[in-house]
């Protein structure tokens, strides 16, 4: 018993010794640095999330009304419908997260707003869902919703994710193991470095390599951006994307390999960039790392818009995606709108 009622004196007795020691320590250590935070305007942030749908809502019905493209009708069987209310009403949907009989109220209360004069059934929406004739002007609608941003965005990254059906597991818990790939439909895209809007879209097969799409979506985003750097992860590290790159007078960041060579092999842009890697790479990865926003830009789709497809039609779950990527742009319009001096001409 006297031992455990000497124990705390003992105890204080050997860190009143150690204290020095402890302190001198503590001296000589470096500073910590400190947390890089970002500044947020939150007064137009809550005004964006507040208003975030209703915006969404005015701006899908006035890019879709002013596109034009043809809707054919043989003139027989079922009267036709209107195919930019069909888009309109695909794009509440997938904006909602419903399903195809639950939609059904939101298109009421839209309808109530002016924006389509009449809800079709469930049934007809999937039908139209399942059409390839209506891949390209999803192509057409992302892009229309991209193109206002054109004088913010200068520096843009690339990268690809997975979507999974219903019933699948998701695609961070089998991105690596390549035979369970089979079951998922991969997202190619170039996105903006500042508002994260997607320029540049393709959909492939889950076991489609990334890099052959890193020529087709670059040239796509060059068309209508003036792009000055693009940075990607060590999939797309190749000389021809690096001379491709070159070609649009872009700067490619792509992040080399331990053992990889500088040797030019008829590719400059590829050996300056191994270079500037080899002998300053704290620069090369402050370009580099922009390539960041690439990754919140998925995470942004998943969150909001869902990690799964429910379609069970290739052609529908392709399409699908395509409207989480419209989806996306347009609340990333919605926001810039607020947030920067642009205006919208569609």
């Amino acid at each position: 018993m006297e031992n455990i009622k000497n124990e705390p004196i003992e105890l204080f007795q050997s860190y009143e010794k150690a204290r020095p020691k402890l302190e001198a320590i503590q001296e000589n250590e470096p500073p910590k640095k400190k947390r890089k935070t970002y500044s947020q305007n939150w007064s137009v942030y809550t005004l964006c999330q507040e208003q975030e749908k209703l915006m969404v809502y005015k701006i899908i019905n006035d890019v879709i009304d002013c596109l034009n493209f043809s809707q054919t009708y043989k003139g027989n069987g079922r009267p036709n419908v209107i195919l930019k209310e069909i888009i309109k009403e695909l794009i509440i949907k997938q904006f909602n997260g419903f399903s195809s009989r639950r939609n059904k109220s939101e298109l009421i209360l839209v309808k109530g707003l002016g924006y389509i004069n009449k809800e079709y059934h469930f049934t007809t929406l999937c039908k139209y869902l399942r059409k390839e004739e209506l891949t390209p002007i999803l192509h057409l609608i992302y892009k229309a919703l991209a193109d206002p941003l054109k004088s913010l965005e200068n520096y843009f990254s690339t990268d690809a994710t997975g979507f999974s059906t219903f019933d699948k597991k998701r695609w961070v818990e089998i991105r690596l193991d390549l035979k369970e790939h089979k079951d998922y439909k991969k997202l190619h895209v170039v996105t903006g470095n500042l508002t994260n809007v997607i320029t540049s879209v393709d959909v492939s097969e889950g076991t489609w390599h990334e890099s052959p799409y890193f020529k087709i979506l670059l040239k796509d985003t060059a068309k209508r951006f003036n792009v000055k750097e693009i940075s990607a992860d060590a999939g797309y590290l190749s000389r021809e994307n690096c001379n491709t790159a070159n070609k649009l007078g872009v700067m490619p960041y792509i992040m080399p390999k331990k053992n990889v060579s500088a040797r030019s092999k008829g590719s400059a842009t590829w050996h300056r960039m191994i270079r500037l890697w080899k002998n300053n790479e704290s620069l090369f990865r402050e370009h580099y790392h922009q390539r960041s926003n690439v990754e919140s830009t998925f995470s942004m789709i998943k969150r909001k818009f869902g990690t799964y497809l429910r379609s069970k039609n290739d052609t529908a779950k392709f399409n699908e995606i395509l409207l989480k990527v419209i989806c996306h742009n347009a609340c990333v319009l919605s926001e810039a709108l607020l947030s920067y001096d642009i205006k919208i001409d569609f």
